[in-house]
């Protein structure tokens, strides 16, 4: 009996840590369940405030962006907000053209930040000079100044009292119409798309034993391609170019635009070449991309009799193998010249200032009449003018992506205008005030009326700017014209008119503040007449005309408005 008892009380305490141990099992795992699942709902919180925290970093660089292209104001630090979360940005220049956006997001103490890297796709223009001429040559009047440096290609003839404070250089001559060509053209020849056509050439046979003057070559961009171009001229050396060179020079990349044009090239030691003789056209350049090449048109057809194009992955050390290109790539030349001079010009200071020419008459230079140790008779090689007409094309481009105002337009009052193309004509009336918001073209004629103001918008910023127009421009009495307000920002009137014995820019008495450019036609400035830089086909300045050069001219930034080409470059996050 006893037995019995003892035996079912030491069952009941088996059965009861049995079920001790049980519960605490169960226990055990619903805590475990319980701990994994606020674990997890911490990860997924944190998660949740991390990713918060990403798209108001994200938010905040598309807000940056989105102010650049819409050329809204943008503080150099500031803060948005975005579901709970914020993000602080910081915009620092970089460069001229290049702005660096950095935005850190915030979300409940979760950081996450994002850097982006935008560049704006301006063209730049290097104006060297107070008046530059082409071959048209420069007419001064009585008591005409430029106070700055001149360089024509044609002659320069001054009236009594015309006065120039700097240097002076009329360039050889040369004939109306191209001495050897290839012309014709049916497609592209691209090359630097890869390393084996990173450099092409282009064979030709002189015909005449002289100079070779000038040089154009038909090319386009495609991208943005970062580096130069040397042009060079290599003799033959059986049927391919040798891999030195007779001549070289620079063809910039911000000169050529997207659609390919005529890109003049001079040396700044000119080449003597043999009539009969093959030379060749080499086009060297750094480096290959898909994206980021160059378009040189061609005439598949090989036209031009026993020479032809080849391209190949280096061109000038070596022993390269040169490829067929399928064709001719179309250049022109011109070999040999004519005299040019300076007559009737009082140039310089008693302290500065030289002359060079073929030829001078009438001239004093330093307070001496030529000749002198200051007038040095020589023939200076050419200097091209600096804009091409790809690039024009590409700003007219830019236009009318702004949208298109059919007809005539008259400004009165102050009205904001740009981009927009224009297809009558653009007349800004008497006193009325013209700001500028981006590039604008005119198909017809622009007329700046008396006392009318032409300003770019504040937005622009440290950038130029450009109206054009493909006819007549006229600028009346006391016009004024400005750029942003910030330093190295300008305003560029430009007539595309081709028209080389036509005046296409007329400016009158006391307008002021701009720069003027036609590089197929002809400006001519009337009495008082007042600009910062004047290049031209050729250039008429009448009496009292005056043109004082302004050195930041030397390297300006054309943007097609305040939302001008920006490229993002970079988008990448940050450890904050």
């Amino acid at each position: 009996m006893e037995k019995r008892h003892v035996i079912r009380k030491n069952s009941g305490q088996a059965a009861l840590i049995a079920v001790i141990f049980m519960m605490a099992i169960m226990l055990s795992a619903i805590f475990g369940v319980i701990l994994l699942s606020l674990k997890e709902a911490r990860v997924a919180g944190n998660n949740y405030k991390s990713r918060n925290s990403f798209f108001a970093a994200e938010a905040g660089i598309d807000d940056a962006i989105y102010r650049l292209l819409r050329g809204k104001n943008l503080s150099s630090s500031y803060a948005v907000s975005l579901n709970g979360a914020t993000a602080d940005i910081n915009v620092t220049n970089v460069s001229n053209n290049t702005r660096r956006i950095i935005s850190s997001g915030d979300a409940s103490g979760a950081n996450r930040a994002l850097s982006a890297e935008i560049v704006t796709g301006t063209d730049n223009v290097n104006f060297f000079y107070g008046v530059q001429v082409g071959d048209g040559g420069l007419l001064m009047g009585n008591n005409a100044v430029v106070n700055g440096n001149i360089y024509s290609n044609g002659n320069i003839e001054g009236d009594n009292g015309a006065v120039v404070t700097g240097d002076v250089v009329v360039a050889g001559g040369i004939s109306g119409n191209p001495s050897v060509e290839a012309t014709t053209t049916d497609s592209n020849f691209s090359f630097a798309t890869v390393a084996d056509n990173r450099d092409a050439a282009q064979s030709f046979t002189a015909n005449a034993t002289d100079r070779l003057n000038k040089i154009s070559v038909y090319l386009g961009k495609a991208g943005s391609p970062s580096g130069n171009i040397t042009l060079k001229i290599a003799a033959d050396n059986g049927g391919k170019p040798a891999t030195g060179n007779l001549a070289s020079a620079t063809i910039a990349n911000s000169s050529v635009g997207a659609t390919p044009s005529w890109i003049d090239v001079s040396f700044s030691s000119p080449p003597n070449l043999t009539n009969g003789a093959k030379y060749w056209i080499v086009l060297d350049y750094g480096s290959s991309s898909a994206v980021n090449y160059w378009n040189w048109k061609k005439d598949s057809a090989d036209g031009y009799a026993d020479n032809t194009g080849r391209y190949t992955s280096d061109c000038c050390s070596g022993n390269p193998v040169w490829t067929n290109a399928g064709g001719d790539l179309n250049f022109r030349t011109w070999i040999g010249g004519v005299n040019t001079k300076i007559d009737g010009l009082t140039i310089g200071t008693s302290t500065a200032g030289t002359a060079h020419a073929n030829l001078f008459v009438n001239t004093t230079v330093r307070g001496l009449v030529c000749p002198n140790q200051y007038c040095f008779i020589e023939n200076p090689p050419r200097e091209e003018l600096p804009i091409s007409d790809g690039v024009i094309l590409d700003w007219k481009a830019a236009a009318a992506a702004g949208g298109t105002t059919a007809g005539d337009v008259i400004i009165s009052g102050t009205q904001t205008i740009g981009p927009r193309k224009i297809t009558g004509k653009l007349t800004v009336s008497n006193g009325a005030t013209l700001i500028v918001g981006g590039t604008i073209w005119v198909v017809g004629d622009i007329v700046f009326d008396n006392l009318s103001i032409i300003k770019l918008a504040p937005e622009y910023d440290s950038f130029s700017g450009v109206i054009l127009s493909d006819s007549k421009i006229d600028v009346k009495n006391n016009s004024v014209f400005s750029g942003s307000g910030e330093v190295g920002s300008h305003m560029m009137v430009l007539a595309a008119k081709d028209s080389i014995d036509e005046e296409i820019i007329n400016v009158d008495n006391n307008s002021e503040g701009v720069i003027y450019y036609a590089g197929k036609g002809r400006i001519k400035f009337s009495n008082n007449g007042v600009a910062k830089e004047a290049t031209s086909y050729g250039l008429i300045l009448d009496n009292n005309a005056t043109i004082t050069y302004e050195s930041g001219l030397a390297n300006v930034n054309f943007s097609s408005g305040p939302a001008g080409g920006w490229d993002i470059i970079e988008w990448k996050e940050i450890i904050p």
